[in-house]
Protein backbone atom coordinates (compact mmCIF):
# COMPACT_ATOMS: atom_id res chain seq x y z
CA UNK A 1 0.00 0.00 0.00
CA UNK A 2 1.40 3.81 -0.46
CA UNK A 3 0.31 7.27 -0.52
CA UNK A 4 -1.85 7.23 -2.84
CA UNK A 5 -3.90 4.53 -1.43
CA UNK A 6 -4.98 5.93 1.40
CA UNK A 7 -5.46 9.22 0.07
CA UNK A 8 -9.24 9.68 -0.34
CA UNK A 9 -9.97 8.63 3.20
CA UNK A 10 -7.04 10.95 4.61
CA UNK A 11 -8.43 14.17 2.63
CA UNK A 12 -11.76 13.12 4.35
CA UNK A 13 -10.52 13.25 7.47
CA UNK A 14 -8.67 16.21 6.77
CA UNK A 15 -11.47 18.12 5.53
CA UNK A 16 -13.54 17.47 8.42
CA UNK A 17 -10.92 18.67 10.72
CA UNK A 18 -10.79 21.78 8.85
CA UNK A 19 -14.39 22.41 9.19
CA UNK A 20 -14.00 22.11 12.80
CA UNK A 21 -11.19 24.55 12.63
CA UNK A 22 -12.82 27.16 10.63
CA UNK A 23 -16.38 26.68 12.66
CA UNK A 24 -14.99 27.17 16.19
CA UNK A 25 -11.77 28.69 15.70
CA UNK A 26 -12.33 32.25 17.34
CA UNK A 27 -9.86 34.19 15.61
CA UNK A 28 -8.74 35.10 12.11
CA UNK A 29 -11.93 35.89 9.89
CA UNK A 30 -13.55 38.94 11.75
CA UNK A 31 -17.14 39.53 13.23
CA UNK A 32 -18.69 38.72 9.79
CA UNK A 33 -20.09 34.56 10.28
CA UNK A 34 -20.97 34.84 6.66
CA UNK A 35 -17.03 34.52 5.94
CA UNK A 36 -16.77 31.74 8.15
CA UNK A 37 -19.33 29.50 6.48
CA UNK A 38 -18.69 30.20 3.12
CA UNK A 39 -15.28 28.77 3.49
CA UNK A 40 -17.02 26.26 5.30
CA UNK A 41 -19.02 25.62 2.26
CA UNK A 42 -15.99 25.25 -0.29
CA UNK A 43 -14.33 23.03 2.15
CA UNK A 44 -17.30 20.99 2.67
CA UNK A 45 -17.39 20.28 -0.93
CA UNK A 46 -14.22 19.26 -1.30
CA UNK A 47 -14.22 17.12 1.87
CA UNK A 48 -17.85 15.51 0.33
CA UNK A 49 -15.63 15.25 -3.42
CA UNK A 50 -12.87 13.01 -1.26
CA UNK A 51 -15.31 11.05 0.66
CA UNK A 52 -16.90 10.14 -2.99
CA UNK A 53 -13.77 9.10 -3.92
CA UNK A 54 -12.90 7.14 -1.33
CA UNK A 55 -16.79 5.52 -1.52
CA UNK A 56 -16.61 5.02 -5.23
CA UNK A 57 -12.43 3.39 -5.10
CA UNK A 58 -13.51 0.76 -1.93
CA UNK A 59 -16.47 -0.81 -3.83
CA UNK A 60 -14.56 -0.19 -7.14
CA UNK A 61 -17.22 1.80 -8.82
CA UNK A 62 -20.40 -0.70 -7.35
CA UNK A 63 -22.64 2.16 -6.32
CA UNK A 64 -24.96 3.87 -7.64
CA UNK A 65 -23.47 7.24 -5.99
CA UNK A 66 -20.53 6.96 -7.55
CA UNK A 67 -19.55 10.95 -8.87
CA UNK A 68 -22.68 12.51 -6.80
CA UNK A 69 -20.43 15.05 -5.67
CA UNK A 70 -19.77 16.31 -8.88
CA UNK A 71 -23.32 17.81 -9.22
CA UNK A 72 -21.59 20.26 -6.57
CA UNK A 73 -18.41 21.13 -8.32
CA UNK A 74 -19.68 24.48 -10.25
CA UNK A 75 -19.64 25.59 -6.96
CA UNK A 76 -16.17 25.99 -6.05
CA UNK A 77 -15.17 28.93 -7.68
CA UNK A 78 -18.66 31.14 -6.97
CA UNK A 79 -17.94 30.50 -3.30
CA UNK A 80 -14.32 31.30 -3.41
CA UNK A 81 -14.64 34.32 -5.19
CA UNK A 82 -17.75 35.35 -2.67
CA UNK A 83 -15.27 34.28 0.45
CA UNK A 84 -12.87 37.06 -1.13
CA UNK A 85 -15.12 39.31 -1.54
CA UNK A 86 -16.33 39.07 1.94
CA UNK A 87 -12.46 38.81 3.79
CA UNK A 88 -11.43 42.14 1.73
CA UNK A 89 -14.91 43.53 2.46
CA UNK A 90 -15.75 44.14 -1.14
CA UNK A 91 -18.99 44.91 -2.55
CA UNK A 92 -20.83 42.57 -4.54
CA UNK A 93 -24.57 41.97 -6.35
CA UNK A 94 -25.48 39.27 -4.51
CA UNK A 95 -29.12 38.80 -5.88
CA UNK A 96 -27.66 38.85 -9.54
CA UNK A 97 -24.65 36.17 -8.54
CA UNK A 98 -27.97 34.07 -6.95
CA UNK A 99 -29.66 33.94 -9.70
CA UNK A 100 -27.15 33.11 -11.98
CA UNK A 101 -25.63 30.08 -9.70
CA UNK A 102 -29.27 28.68 -9.24
CA UNK A 103 -29.86 28.74 -12.65
CA UNK A 104 -26.76 27.43 -13.50
CA UNK A 105 -27.09 24.57 -11.40
CA UNK A 106 -30.31 23.50 -12.26
CA UNK A 107 -29.09 23.37 -15.98
CA UNK A 108 -26.02 21.16 -14.98
CA UNK A 109 -28.74 18.88 -12.93
CA UNK A 110 -31.37 18.37 -15.61
CA UNK A 111 -28.32 17.34 -17.97
CA UNK A 112 -27.11 14.62 -15.60
CA UNK A 113 -30.29 13.68 -14.97
CA UNK A 114 -30.79 10.76 -17.50
CA UNK A 115 -27.76 9.40 -16.26
CA UNK A 116 -28.71 9.08 -12.55
CA UNK A 117 -29.93 5.08 -13.66
CA UNK A 118 -26.66 3.14 -13.95
CA UNK A 119 -25.75 1.60 -10.76
CA UNK A 120 -22.04 1.37 -11.44
CA UNK A 121 -19.34 2.93 -12.70
CA UNK A 122 -18.67 0.25 -15.14
CA UNK A 123 -22.02 0.40 -16.30
CA UNK A 124 -22.27 4.26 -16.74
CA UNK A 125 -18.86 3.96 -18.82
CA UNK A 126 -20.49 1.74 -21.16
CA UNK A 127 -23.09 3.86 -22.01
CA UNK A 128 -21.08 7.07 -22.19
CA UNK A 129 -18.97 5.06 -24.61
CA UNK A 130 -21.40 3.45 -27.08
CA UNK A 131 -24.11 6.18 -26.89
CA UNK A 132 -21.68 9.37 -27.72
CA UNK A 133 -21.98 10.90 -25.11
CA UNK A 134 -18.70 11.40 -23.89
CA UNK A 135 -18.06 13.82 -25.88
CA UNK A 136 -21.03 15.91 -24.13
CA UNK A 137 -19.44 15.08 -20.86
CA UNK A 138 -16.04 16.17 -21.83
CA UNK A 139 -17.36 19.49 -22.74
CA UNK A 140 -19.46 19.98 -19.44
CA UNK A 141 -16.31 19.19 -17.53
CA UNK A 142 -14.21 21.52 -19.61
CA UNK A 143 -16.53 24.08 -18.94
CA UNK A 144 -17.28 23.78 -15.47
CA UNK A 145 -13.16 23.52 -15.01
CA UNK A 146 -12.71 26.51 -17.05
CA UNK A 147 -15.29 28.83 -15.84
CA UNK A 148 -13.60 27.89 -11.42
CA UNK A 149 -10.07 28.59 -12.88
CA UNK A 150 -11.48 31.86 -14.17
CA UNK A 151 -12.97 32.77 -10.84
CA UNK A 152 -10.38 31.70 -8.99
CA UNK A 153 -8.47 33.93 -10.68
CA UNK A 154 -10.28 36.79 -11.05
CA UNK A 155 -10.76 35.88 -7.07
CA UNK A 156 -6.80 35.91 -6.77
CA UNK A 157 -6.66 39.37 -8.06
CA UNK A 158 -9.48 40.68 -6.29
CA UNK A 159 -7.46 39.76 -3.33
CA UNK A 160 -4.14 41.33 -4.67
CA UNK A 161 -5.71 44.64 -5.59
CA UNK A 162 -7.87 45.29 -2.04
CA UNK A 163 -6.81 47.93 -0.54
CA UNK A 164 -5.27 47.52 3.15
CA UNK A 165 -6.53 49.24 5.88
CA UNK A 166 -2.99 49.16 7.58
CA UNK A 167 0.54 49.19 6.69
CA UNK A 168 1.84 45.71 7.82
CA UNK A 169 4.42 44.57 9.86
CA UNK A 170 7.08 41.90 8.50
CA UNK A 171 5.30 38.92 9.66
CA UNK A 172 1.99 39.86 8.10
CA UNK A 173 3.19 40.78 5.25
CA UNK A 174 4.93 37.06 4.70
CA UNK A 175 1.50 35.80 5.56
CA UNK A 176 -0.19 38.08 2.78
CA UNK A 177 2.56 37.09 0.41
CA UNK A 178 2.12 33.70 1.35
CA UNK A 179 -1.54 33.17 1.01
CA UNK A 180 -1.46 34.80 -2.58
CA UNK A 181 1.46 32.27 -3.43
CA UNK A 182 -0.55 29.68 -2.24
CA UNK A 183 -4.29 31.12 -4.38
CA UNK A 184 -1.75 31.37 -7.42
CA UNK A 185 -0.44 27.82 -7.10
CA UNK A 186 -4.02 26.32 -6.57
CA UNK A 187 -5.03 27.92 -9.89
CA UNK A 188 -1.93 26.54 -11.76
CA UNK A 189 -2.45 23.37 -9.97
CA UNK A 190 -6.34 22.99 -11.79
CA UNK A 191 -4.89 24.33 -14.71
CA UNK A 192 -2.39 21.44 -14.54
CA UNK A 193 -5.33 19.02 -13.87
CA UNK A 194 -7.18 20.17 -16.69
CA UNK A 195 -4.48 20.01 -19.32
CA UNK A 196 -4.05 16.33 -18.00
CA UNK A 197 -7.35 15.12 -18.41
CA UNK A 198 -7.63 16.92 -22.07
CA UNK A 199 -4.65 14.72 -22.67
CA UNK A 200 -6.05 11.97 -21.39
CA UNK A 201 -9.29 12.25 -23.53
CA UNK A 202 -7.22 11.80 -26.49
CA UNK A 203 -6.52 8.43 -25.52
CA UNK A 204 -9.17 5.64 -26.67
CA UNK A 205 -8.83 3.35 -23.46
CA UNK A 206 -9.11 6.14 -20.83
CA UNK A 207 -12.90 4.51 -19.73
CA UNK A 208 -11.59 0.78 -20.84
CA UNK A 209 -10.07 0.20 -17.18
CA UNK A 210 -11.20 1.17 -13.86
CA UNK A 211 -7.32 1.93 -12.56
CA UNK A 212 -6.75 5.13 -14.92
CA UNK A 213 -10.46 6.76 -12.79
CA UNK A 214 -8.98 5.81 -9.64
CA UNK A 215 -5.53 6.88 -9.96
CA UNK A 216 -6.94 10.14 -10.97
CA UNK A 217 -9.24 10.44 -7.73
CA UNK A 218 -6.18 9.34 -5.41
CA UNK A 219 -4.02 11.82 -7.21
CA UNK A 220 -6.61 15.01 -7.09
CA UNK A 221 -7.52 14.31 -3.57
CA UNK A 222 -4.17 14.50 -2.54
CA UNK A 223 -3.34 17.85 -4.00
CA UNK A 224 -6.37 19.71 -3.76
CA UNK A 225 -6.24 18.59 0.31
CA UNK A 226 -2.87 19.84 0.41
CA UNK A 227 -3.41 22.90 -0.64
CA UNK A 228 -6.98 23.69 1.13
CA UNK A 229 -5.01 22.63 4.70
CA UNK A 230 -2.51 25.22 3.51
CA UNK A 231 -4.64 27.68 2.40
CA UNK A 232 -7.19 27.93 5.41
CA UNK A 233 -4.48 27.78 8.16
CA UNK A 234 -2.62 30.15 6.83
CA UNK A 235 -6.21 32.59 6.38
CA UNK A 236 -6.99 32.20 9.62
CA UNK A 237 -3.64 33.26 10.65
CA UNK A 238 -4.25 37.00 8.60
CA UNK A 239 -6.89 38.71 10.22
CA UNK A 240 -9.59 40.10 8.56
CA UNK A 241 -8.97 43.71 10.39
CA UNK A 242 -6.12 43.83 8.01
CA UNK A 243 -8.93 44.78 4.53
CA UNK A 244 -11.42 46.68 7.36
CA UNK A 245 -9.48 48.31 10.16
CA UNK A 246 -12.90 47.73 12.57
CA UNK A 247 -11.84 46.83 15.73
CA UNK A 248 -14.51 44.94 16.26
CA UNK A 249 -12.65 42.60 13.65
CA UNK A 250 -9.36 42.15 15.45
CA UNK A 251 -8.90 39.04 17.55
CA UNK A 252 -10.68 38.33 20.75
CA UNK A 253 -7.20 38.48 22.80
CA UNK A 254 -6.26 42.04 21.27
CA UNK A 255 -9.89 43.60 21.65
CA UNK A 256 -9.99 42.61 24.97
CA UNK A 257 -6.31 43.84 25.76
CA UNK A 258 -7.34 47.24 24.66
CA UNK A 259 -10.25 47.59 25.72
CA UNK A 260 -9.05 47.78 29.45
CA UNK A 261 -6.84 49.97 28.12
CA UNK A 262 -6.28 54.33 29.23
CA UNK A 263 -8.81 54.77 26.33
CA UNK A 264 -12.68 54.69 28.61
CA UNK A 265 -14.24 57.45 26.37
CA UNK A 266 -13.35 57.41 22.93
CA UNK A 267 -15.02 60.43 21.97
CA UNK A 268 -12.39 62.77 22.46
CA UNK A 269 -10.07 60.87 20.29
CA UNK A 270 -12.30 60.55 17.62
CA UNK A 271 -13.07 64.63 17.60
CA UNK A 272 -9.31 64.40 17.29
CA UNK A 273 -9.59 62.12 14.00
CA UNK A 274 -12.41 63.75 12.47
CA UNK A 275 -10.55 67.56 12.88
CA UNK A 276 -7.32 65.85 11.35
CA UNK A 277 -9.23 64.11 8.34
CA UNK A 278 -11.75 66.91 7.63
CA UNK A 279 -9.28 70.50 7.66
CA UNK A 280 -5.68 68.70 5.76
CA UNK A 281 -7.98 66.69 3.67
CA UNK A 282 -6.30 62.77 4.65
CA UNK A 283 -8.84 61.32 2.60
CA UNK A 284 -7.73 62.90 -0.65
CA UNK A 285 -4.49 60.43 -0.85
CA UNK A 286 -5.93 57.19 -1.76
CA UNK A 287 -3.32 54.85 -0.23
CA UNK A 288 -4.51 56.67 3.56
CA UNK A 289 -4.25 54.04 6.33
CA UNK A 290 -4.78 53.44 9.86
CA UNK A 291 -1.03 54.10 10.50
CA UNK A 292 -1.07 57.69 9.07
CA UNK A 293 -3.56 58.51 11.92
CA UNK A 294 -1.19 56.64 14.43
CA UNK A 295 1.72 58.62 13.57
CA UNK A 296 0.15 61.87 13.06
CA UNK A 297 -1.79 61.50 16.36
CA UNK A 298 0.66 59.38 17.95
CA UNK A 299 -2.02 56.90 19.03
CA UNK A 300 -2.00 53.13 19.15
CA UNK A 301 -3.69 51.57 15.53
CA UNK A 302 -6.16 49.83 17.73
CA UNK A 303 -7.46 53.13 19.55
CA UNK A 304 -8.06 55.09 16.35
CA UNK A 305 -9.81 52.18 14.94
CA UNK A 306 -12.08 51.67 17.92
CA UNK A 307 -12.75 55.49 18.20
CA UNK A 308 -13.83 55.12 14.50
CA UNK A 309 -16.03 51.89 14.76
CA UNK A 310 -17.85 53.57 18.33
CA UNK A 311 -18.32 57.07 16.98
CA UNK A 312 -18.97 56.72 13.69
CA UNK A 313 -20.31 53.45 13.53
CA UNK A 314 -18.23 52.35 10.73
CA UNK A 315 -14.83 50.60 9.79
CA UNK A 316 -11.66 52.78 8.40
CA UNK A 317 -12.31 52.44 4.78
CA UNK A 318 -16.20 53.65 5.35
CA UNK A 319 -15.10 56.48 7.79
CA UNK A 320 -12.67 57.71 4.99
CA UNK A 321 -14.70 56.94 1.85
CA UNK A 322 -17.47 59.08 3.59
CA UNK A 323 -15.24 62.21 3.40
CA UNK A 324 -14.62 61.43 -0.46
CA UNK A 325 -18.17 60.71 -1.47
CA UNK A 326 -19.12 64.33 -0.20
CA UNK A 327 -16.35 66.06 -1.72
CA UNK A 328 -17.24 63.96 -4.66
CA UNK A 329 -21.13 65.59 -4.30
CA UNK A 330 -19.64 68.97 -5.12
CA UNK A 331 -17.81 67.91 -7.97
CA UNK A 332 -20.52 66.16 -9.84
CA UNK A 333 -22.93 68.97 -9.35
CA UNK A 334 -20.59 71.69 -10.71
CA UNK A 335 -21.91 73.55 -13.73
CA UNK A 336 -19.14 72.27 -15.65
CA UNK A 337 -18.63 68.57 -13.80
CA UNK A 338 -15.24 66.58 -15.00
CA UNK A 339 -15.94 62.78 -16.14
CA UNK A 340 -16.67 60.61 -13.13
CA UNK A 341 -13.46 58.74 -13.54
CA UNK A 342 -11.55 62.12 -13.23
CA UNK A 343 -13.77 62.87 -10.31
CA UNK A 344 -12.76 59.43 -8.71
CA UNK A 345 -9.19 60.07 -8.81
CA UNK A 346 -9.50 63.49 -7.47
CA UNK A 347 -11.40 62.93 -4.67
CA UNK A 348 -9.23 59.71 -3.44
CA UNK A 349 -10.36 56.41 -5.03
CA UNK A 350 -7.81 54.72 -6.92
CA UNK A 351 -10.22 52.58 -9.09
CA UNK A 352 -13.42 53.94 -10.76
CA UNK A 353 -14.98 50.62 -10.00
CA UNK A 354 -14.23 51.19 -6.24
CA UNK A 355 -15.74 55.24 -6.77
CA UNK A 356 -18.85 53.45 -7.51
CA UNK A 357 -19.26 50.76 -4.94
CA UNK A 358 -18.01 53.48 -2.60
CA UNK A 359 -20.64 56.16 -3.84
CA UNK A 360 -23.55 52.97 -4.12
CA UNK A 361 -22.62 52.00 -0.67
CA UNK A 362 -22.98 55.30 1.11
CA UNK A 363 -25.65 56.76 -1.11
CA UNK A 364 -27.51 53.94 -2.42
CA UNK A 365 -27.05 55.49 -5.28
CA UNK A 366 -24.54 55.47 -8.37
CA UNK A 367 -23.21 59.21 -9.32
CA UNK A 368 -25.21 59.06 -12.38
CA UNK A 369 -27.94 58.27 -10.68
CA UNK A 370 -27.44 61.35 -7.81
CA UNK A 371 -26.78 63.42 -10.71
CA UNK A 372 -30.32 63.43 -12.61
CA UNK A 373 -31.68 63.17 -9.07
CA UNK A 374 -29.83 66.76 -8.25
CA UNK A 375 -30.22 68.48 -11.25
CA UNK A 376 -32.28 71.99 -11.38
Amino acid sequence: MNVLDITPLLSSIIGVSLLLFILFRKTGLGKDKKIRFVLAGIVFIYTFIAFDYYITINHKGNTPYFGISYLLTHLIGFLFFYFIILFTKGSIHINKWLFVVIGYTIIRWLFFLPLFKYDSLDQFMGFVQDSGYDQLLEIEYLTVSLLNILLFIFAFFRLKESPLALNLNQKQALTYKWVKLVLISFVILQLGLLISDIIGSLRIERYEAFENYEGYMKFETLLISIFFFTFAFSIMHFPVFIFTGDFEDLPKASKKKYAKSSLTDSTELFNQIYKLVEEEKLYLDFDIKLNTLSERLDKSIHHISQAINQNAKSNFPDFINSFRIEEAKKKLLASKPDTIFAISLDVGFNSKAAFYSAFKKITSQTPTEFKKSNKG
